[in-house]
């Protein structure tokens, strides 16, 4: 493995080992994950020394709009191709049409509950995923965490989508309020083909099967294992004995706040 390691070091541009102390929500963090501690480390590295070149932040609060106002379609669009990073535009709006299609069909009724609802998840005692739906909304009498992201590619793999709904089961639908919830998880891929527009690809609880509790323990172990050997590359140094999975501690809600503008 330390062979491998060594090539891991072309892809530093920059020492910045402050990105992965905050970490991106969860949607995103679980596409640092894989069953390899090898992979995991690079992936790590590659987030650490990188930089997003499309943000589809500025398409969130549209499609909240649209969710919770019923926002028209001509003035999202206009939003949206009039905010946020101008390299970004084109996509944010390909990205916003997408939500409107799938709404047309979908038409999403329910009223706003749980502003702004953050549920950290705590890894270790340093390292806190914050889990956000992009809104709450009450739909006959229940409950409905909604996740969307703006992926243009699907990136996960049926290891990464099982990851991502234990954690929500975990942070998420395991309290009382959101226990007879389906939930809802969204993108928007785009369809094989030149020229092909977007699609909605949705998840509810029970699509896929959820990681064992001894499972999760061995992931969280092998990432921060893999994250403490990520640092010291960037920063250079030797690797650092990572913190044990059993120091998770619980988190208020009000310390993590919003990395939307993170995409990747």
């Amino acid at each position: 493995m330390e062979s491998e390691l060594a090539d891991i070091t072309q892809l530093i541009f920059r020492s910045d080992t402050k990105k992965i102390d905050r970490p991106p929500f969860v949607h995103n963090w679980v596409r640092f994950n894989h069953p390899t501690e090898l992979s995991t480390v690079k992936s790590i590295v590659s987030f650490m020394t990188g930089t997003p070149q499309i943000s589809y932040a500025a398409g969130q609060p549209i499609i909240r709009d649209r969710i919770a106002l019923k926002l028209d379609r001509d003035t999202a669009l206009k939003a949206a191709l009039n905010n946020g990073h101008k390299k970004s535009r084109p996509y944010v709006a390909e990205y916003v049409n997408a939500f409107y299609d799938y709404d047309d069909v979908r038409n999403y009724s329910g009223k706003p509950s749980y502003d702004q609802y953050v549920a950290p998840y705590s890894i270790s005692r340093d390292t806190r995923i914050p889990v956000k739906p992009l809104i709450v909304i009450s739909e006959a009498g229940v409950l409905k965490p909604i996740f969307i992201v703006g992926w243009a590619t699907m990136p996960l793999t049926l290891f990464q989508r099982r990851l991502l709904m234990t954690v929500l089961e975990d942070a998420v639908f395991s309290l009382t309020d959101f226990q007879d919830s389906p939930g809802e998880f969204i993108c928007f891929p785009r369809a094989k083909g030149t020229g092909s527009g977007r699609y909605a690809e949705v998840w509810n609880r029970g699509d896929f099967v959820l990681l064992t509790e001894s499972e999760m323990k061995d992931q969280t172990e092998l990432y921060l294992r893999a994250l403490a050997t990520a640092k010291s590359i960037v920063a250079g140094t030797t690797p650092t004995e990572a913190p044990s999975q059993t120091e998770r501690t619980s988190v208020d809600q009000t310390q993590t706040g919003d990395l939307f503008g993170k995409r990747w």
